[in-house]
This record gives structure tokens, sequence and C-alpha cells, in this order.
């Protein structure tokens, strides 16, 4: 038996939130060897694809064989080792992301079960392993076996990851982000969600801490700055960018949102440019 480790990074400038991998690799063990007990900061499947092995938490032992998957969850103490007569290989993928959490529970993994059985077709494990036999890829491609992977865990049903309360923020953000360039108020988004203009309010209250309008207000002159930063634009026509018509206000919340005005912030910018290029 020959043994190896092979093990790949994902690297993007662009980390999407949903759910992301981190690295992937995989290992044919030697006899007895082991892995921690340790804790991570990311999800973690290992899919054992021959032999066998243990797997620990700190209050059950699992005894694993070929199609057999098990957990890691962030800050778990787990520990692993392969068998003395028959070790395993494994091959595995670490991740995370705002949505890993309901994934998994769909499929009924967490940390007090840890355990997943694939079926007779070994789809999950052939997803994951089109992934490990890709070795390094560009992100855009490593995402989509990514995909494909989490589809096959999931039998491809669509998983619900966010209540109707954070769909209404979701889409609100979004309609906001579209349109900083314009002129909006707090009933536009409202009316594009579909709720109640007191409603949203609430719910922006409750999720975001702070009101609709002085989000409005904040994307916008953060936009703003950008714009002053990294344009030539005058601050008569960042104003226009962000939907301001009068010089005048947008310089005024501008002030209030930065402490300085435009023309000063953008001054200090540019000397601090100067010194970091010294």
């Amino acid at each position: 038996m020959n043994c190896f480790i092979n093990t790949y990074y994902a690297y993007t400038k662009f980390i999407p939130t949903d759910i992301y991998p981190v690295q992937y690799g995989e290992e044919q063990c030697n006899r007895n060897h082991s892995f921690g007990p340790c804790v991570r900061s990311n999800y973690l499947l290992h899919y054992v694809y021959s032999g066998k092995g243990i797997f620990q938490t700190e209050n059950n032992t699992y005894h694993l064989h070929k199609g057999q998957m098990f957990l890691i969850s962030p800050n778990q103490l787990t520990y692993y080792k392969a068998d003395d007569s028959d070790p395993w290989l494994y091959r595995w993928i670490e991740f995370n992301g705002s949505m890993s959490q309901s994934i998994l529970k769909s499929v009924g993994l967490n940390e007090s079960t840890p355990i997943y059985t694939d079926d007779e077709n070994n789809s999950v494990g052939n997803a994951l392993c089109n992934i490990i036999s890709s070795g390094e890829m560009c992100f855009e491609l490593l995402m989509q076996k990514f995909w494909n992977f989490i589809y096959c865990l999931t039998d491809g049903e669509q998983i619900n990851t966010v209540s109707n309360a954070e769909e209404y923020i979701q889409k609100a953000e979004t309609f906001i982000k579209t349109n900083v360039h314009k002129k909006i108020s707090v009933s536009d988004v409202a009316k594009y969600v579909g709720i109640d203009r007191s409603y949203l309010t609430r719910l922006f209250n409750e999720y975001k801490k702070t009101s609709p309008q002085n989000y409005i207000i904040s994307l916008k002159m953060n936009t703003a700055a950008l714009y002053l930063k990294n344009t030539n634009a005058s601050v008569t026509e960042t104003a226009q960018s962000v939907g301001y018509c009068d010089t005048h206000i947008f310089n005024r919340t501008f002030k209030k949102q930065f402490g300085v005005p435009p023309t000063t912030w953008r001054q200090k910018q540019i000397w601090e440019q100067s010194i970091i290029g010294k």
C-alpha cells in the first residue's frame, strides 16, 4: 500500500458569503494514523472511499467504513484514526458560509449526528471525487463542482435558509444597492419589497440595527466616498452620482457621516496616499 496525501486550496479575491470551499484533498493513511484531538474553525466533511477508521467527538465514538462520511463542525473537539489492519483512504472538503449549517441540517448532519451514509450509487462520493481529482483549479470552476457536490448531498432539494423577514431585508438591500445612484425613498423600497413602510422600518431596526432611511443615506455616502477617492469627479458630479441634485444637502449629509466636508475628505485621502507612497 502506497500512502499519500494531496491538499488543494481555494483562492479568490471575491469570497461569496452563502457557502464557499476553503480547501480540499485526499489521503491514503498509514496504519493507526490519527489526527487530533483538535478544533477547526470551518466545516469539514471526510468521505471514506476504502478501509476503516474511527471518528470521536466529546460524547461518542463512530466506526466508519467505505461509503460513509463524517462531519466536523466549527469549534467542535474531534479525533479520528485509521484502522490498524485496513487503514482508510478518505477525501475531504473544508467550507464555510451562512448557508452551511442549513444545508447540512437538511440532510440530518450536525454536531450531534455527524455521520452520513451515501446512497447505493455513491453519488455524493463521486461528486466529491470529481472535485479532488481536478486538483488546483480556478475558483469559478471549483464553485461549479462544489455546487454539484451540494446538489448530490441534498438530493437536489431546495434549501429554505432564510425566514420571510430575512428575505424582505435581502430584497430591500438589493433594491437600495441597485438604485444607489437614484433618489429613492423608504416608500419606494417598501413598494418594491411588497410590504408596508412601517413594517419595513421595524424589520430594519431589528435585523440591521438602523432605520431604512439611515441605511440608504449611509450607503450613498460610502459610495460617494469611493467616487471621491478613486475618480476625478467633482463634488457636484459625485453628488449627482448618488442621487443628490442639491450639492449643499449632499455636503451637509457627507459631513454628518464623515465629520468633514467632501472636499476636505478627498484632500485628506490624497495626503495619506502620498505619505504611504514615500
